[in-house]
């Protein structure tokens, strides 16, 4: 029931349920919108469900029978465009899809939809209408490649629908008057005027790329680099390309860049500091984040004109959370490196000198913490990168030390950043190098459908620039990962002897099984997660099988030299267990140094502190035996009977050693 007063002195009370139709009923799920005039409300609704009449008879035959009368079925069809899994794990989501129906007070109601499975809706700013995406059309390509929607324009005094673009990739929303809608389709913004439904190129007369061209998946588009916001008025639109803002002309007339990061790499992006305001000023001043690409300074500025920006705090270190007190001049903002905590700063209107005003950890200066820093190399075909290098806490010049390299995809961006120790995470830099170990971050860029060769011709040049430092033990390096680092860290030992040992929590090792498995969290196929996100295969395997092969860890277990401790739960719902049962296999019969860890009823990541601190305790000492040449306890040289694990891990983890 929805009741709803224009006065509520008065007691001019009207009740909504009366007007709605009979089939549709109020869903409370999505809650009530008043229009900022107050001149209508917006609901939910959903069609109710039907009260079937049952012969008394036919009711008692059906209790009768009870439940096991029922077969435990599902009915899965390869032309189902969303596979049952997903259907499974997004059913309450879809019975309470809802519609929504616009009711102005002392008027029927007008149903704007949204409702149907695949669509979405959301009411304009102004609460005059809405924007409905609808996938529909587009159902079979969505199976295996880019989701895309028409978008419609729907009145909300009647209903109507009107088209406004069709096959939509990237829809960045509404401007706050309503006058613009705005997407990103053929490496360019256009935008859509909702009074007349014009379409405009604004961006194609522009010196410059709004493509992120880095991201390197293989899809049909890249994605923007982004939409900072928009200028209040509604003419102007803020736009993001690799290092800059441009103030873009939502007409398409013309923009200027307001930033100048692009001589010198360095990003800007925009400071909302007030979120309540949907548009930012339009006589400025605007505040920008900063961010050196190859420095990897960061701090924040303010721009003073097209061009011009003042920088108020730039330093090295990670600088971060600005924020406003209510007087609209004091400002707070946080600072880390690795080798400082974070520590919280004050600075009034004019930006002056900055007060520290909290500082966490304030111990530290008791404790050895290292440092870190940044190692610069070029990949096999000439790509510059970056790693992230940090140091043993109780480094010495002139001594040589172990080394564990921990990699993903780009990873030097953290060069700055604070890590706490912690005995819940098998990949804790800081614990390693309290432990006495230099830890390198490297970053990869990737060819297409050679994601492990493309990781190989990344990472090994990374250990030949650290190595040339003269700091690292060349003979004493490892290697980790976790889900795609586990998957490199995998193939890595297929490929080369360059490490002594490796740990891969949670890896792929399979990629064509796994192109043939389920997300299962999602329930959402990996069919999807190869051709277009990070397997970057491109295509099903079937059709360029070598590649699959060449990149998969298990088809080159007969070159494996380098023991590689494997972590898996046995309820993973990203990476299939069956990826470490398949490793389990071909490392048993080629006669391979492979231990498999497997927690019982974890997911992807582990979530049992037991488990965490079992699997962060076995990593270490992994390490600790073939890096350092520690004693090694029986569950790395023997394996551990079935009957005496459980007999152990009963005891506690003291027993549990063997």
């Amino acid at each position: 029931t929805v009741l709803a007063w224009r006065d509520a002195l008065e007691g001019d009370r009207q009740l909504l349920d009366g007007a709605v139709e009979g089939e549709l009923g109020i869903q409370t799920m999505r809650g009530i919108t008043w229009a900022d005039d107050g001149s209508r409300i917006f609901v939910g609704v959903q069609p109710r469900e039907p009260v079937e009449d049952e012969e008394e008879e036919e009711k008692d035959e059906r209790n009768a029978n009870g439940a096991d009368s029922v077969p435990g079925l599902e009915i899965w069809h390869s032309r189902d465009i969303d596979p049952v899994p997903q259907q499974r794990v997004r059913a309450n989501m879809e019975r309470n899809r809802s519609h929504i129906l616009s009711w102005e007070l002392g008027m029927d109601p007008v149903l704007l939809g949204g409702g149907e499975a695949g669509e979405s809706i959301s009411l304009l700013p102004d609460h005059t209408g809405a924007i409905l995406q609808d996938d529909t059309p587009y159902g079979l390509a969505r199976m295996f490649g880019p989701i895309y929607r028409d978008v419609y324009h729907v009145d909300g005094s009647d209903g109507e629908r009107r088209l406004l673009a069709e096959e939509i990739e990237f829809f960045s929303g509404v401007s706050p008057d309503a006058t613009w809608a705005i997407f990103f389709r053929d490496d360019h913004w256009h935008t859509i005027e909702l009074a007349t439904g014009e379409i405009r190129n604004i961006t194609e007369g522009l010196p410059t790329t709004f493509t992120n061209e880095k991201r390197d998946i293989v899809v049909p588009q890249k994605p923007p680099h982004g939409l900072g916001g928009w200028v209040e008025g509604d003419q102007d639109v803020l736009l993001y390309d690799e290092y800059d803002v441009w103030q873009v002309a939502a007409d398409g007339s013309g923009g200027e860049r307001l930033t100048a990061g692009a001589e010198d790499e360095i990003r800007h992006r925009l400071v909302r500091l007030d979120w309540d305001e949907p548009a930012f000023p339009a006589d400025g001043p605007h505040l920008v984040s900063l961010y050196g690409e190859w420095t990897k300074r960061s701090g924040y500025g303010r721009i003073e004109a097209p061009g011009q920006v003042e920088r108020l705090v730039w330093d090295d270190r990670m600088i971060s959370r600005l924020s406003r007190a209510d007087d609209e001049t004091t400002h707070f903002y946080m600072t880390q490196r690795y080798d400082e905590p974070p520590a919280f700063h004050v600075v009034d209107g004019d930006w002056g000198d900055a007060r520290r005003v909290v500082q966490s950890n304030a111990f530290i200066d008791e404790f050895r913490i290292g440092r870190s820093e940044l190692i610069d190399y070029e990949n096999d075909w000439g790509v510059p990168l970056q790693a992230a290098l940090y140091y043993p806490a109780d480094y010495e010049e002139g001594r040589e030390y172990p080394m564990i390299v921990y990699h993903y995809e780009r990873l030097s961006q953290g060069l700055h950043g604070w890590t706490n120790p912690s005995d819940r995470s098998a990949y804790n830099t800081r614990v390693f190098t309290q432990n006495g170990y230099f830890v390198l971050q490297p970053d990869i860029v990737y060819r297409p459908r050679n994601p492990g060769l493309s990781a190989m011709e990344a990472i090994l040049p990374a250990v030949d620039a650290a190595v040339a430092t003269g700091m690292i033990d060349e003979s004493a390096i490892g290697i980790i990962g976790h889900s795609w680092g586990g998957y490199q860290t995998t193939f890595a030992v297929t490929q080369t002897d360059r490490f002594a040992a490796a740990v891969a929590g949670a890896p792929l090792t399979n990629l064509v099984s796994m192109y043939l498995s389920f997300y299962w969290n999602t329930g959402s196929t990996d069919a999807r997660i190869f051709e277009i996100s990070q397997g970057r295969m491109e295509v099903p395997w079937w059709e360029d099988f070598e590649s699959y092969r060449l990149n998969s860890p298990v088809h080159h277990i007969e070159a494996m030299d380098t023991p590689l401790l494997m972590m898996f739960g046995d309820e993973d719902g990203a990476v299939e267990f069956n990826q470490g049962v398949e490793f389990y296999n071909a490392a048993r019969r080629a006669a391979k140094d492979f231990v498999l860890l497997v927690y019982e009823g974890e997911n992807h990541s582990l979530s049992e502190r037991p488990n965490q601190e079992d699997y962060h305790r076995r990593s270490l000492e992994w390490f600790d035996h073939y890096l350092k040449g520690a004693e090694a306890p029986a569950w790395i040289t023997e394996g551990v009977p079935y009957l005496e694990q459980q007999e152990k891990l009963q005891r506690g983890p003291a027993a549990g050693r063997r």
